[in-house]
């Protein structure tokens, strides 16, 4: 597969954020982009944004949780084009506040059923088609640093991601040879709407927990476009090599305004334009 060849590519949480922004870069290189999320009029957003960028948009529901959901994608997808997806982005997740001695059980289950069950189920039917009809292509997974550096608060989120990036290691033997390759990007902290849901009581929480235990971070963002640059990297490498890990993080400054910093941490976590990705 070249770089400019046409391809037909799935991301799963498309309605916002990450996943808008990668669905438009795909866009811009002419590809079909399948957009799979809950919000269907969110959909509708991302896919006049991939049909303006050049790209030919295909929206369908997708809930990454129910594995009827996650076959009628990939079985609808693959009737209106003759063919499975050549590239499979990974990305719908979420992630919610709470010290492990005080989160509830239905957060628990919620962070553990989308970003590792989602992500299994989706990469378990993609997968299979490709392998039944001998089909090259990438699977890609987005994770988080999160899994190398402790985020008081954010351990079961950072958990699942970890996880993900054991399966995505796994993948990369498992599938060694069959032409499909795998790749994960992990992100630093992006500009979203993914902390959208948390209140202000559990924020509160999170950053007395990073000042009581006197963790040092500026909490620069990185543009969402960034994020979707590195998947862009990942998949049009040339046929015979893979990048098995991209990790983009922002740069570095100096905060001595802590309020400020807070504050633009806030607002950048809940920037416009972002969702479940």
């Amino acid at each position: 597969m070249l770089d400019d060849d046409p391809r037909l590519a799935v991301v799963t949480g498309a309605s916002a954020g990450v996943g808008r922004a990668i669905s438009v870069a795909f866009g811009a290189r002419g590809w079909t982009v399948a957009l799979g999320a809950r919000r269907l009029d969110r959909l509708e957003e991302s896919a006049a944004a991939v049909r303006d960028a050049g790209g030919t948009p295909w929206v369908h529901a997708l809930d990454v949780t129910d594995p009827e959901s996650v076959d009628a994608f990939f079985t609808d997808l693959e009737a209106t084009y003759g063919r499975p997806a050549d590239v499979v982005v990974n990305n719908a997740g979420l992630g919610y506040l709470g010290a492990v001695a005080e989160i509830g059980t239905d957060r628990l289950r919620a962070m553990v059923d989308t970003n590792l069950l989602g992500v299994l189920l989706c990469t378990r039917r993609a997968s299979a088609a490709m392998l039944e009809q001998g089909v090259p292509g990438d699977l890609v997974f987005i994770t988080s640093d999160s899994i190398q550096k402790v985020y008081p608060h954010m351990l079961t989120y950072g958990a699942t991601k970890a996880a993900v990036e054991h399966l995505a290691a796994g993948l990369d033997v498992e599938l060694a040879g069959t032409g499909v390759r795998v790749s994960v990007v992990r992100l630093g902290p992006t500009t979203s709407e993914f902390n959208t849901g948390w209140s202000d009581d559990d924020m509160i929480g999170f950053m007395q927990a990073w000042e009581r235990l006197g963790i040092r971070d500026d909490f620069n963002y990185i543009p969402a476009e960034t994020a979707a640059a590195a998947v862009v990297t990942a998949v049009t490498t040339p046929k015979g090599t893979k990048l098995s890990l991209l990790s983009v993080r922002p740069e570095t400054t100096i905060a001595t305004d802590t309020k400020a910093k807070w504050a633009k941490a806030a607002t950048q976590g809940r920037g416009a334009g972002a969702g479940e990705g």
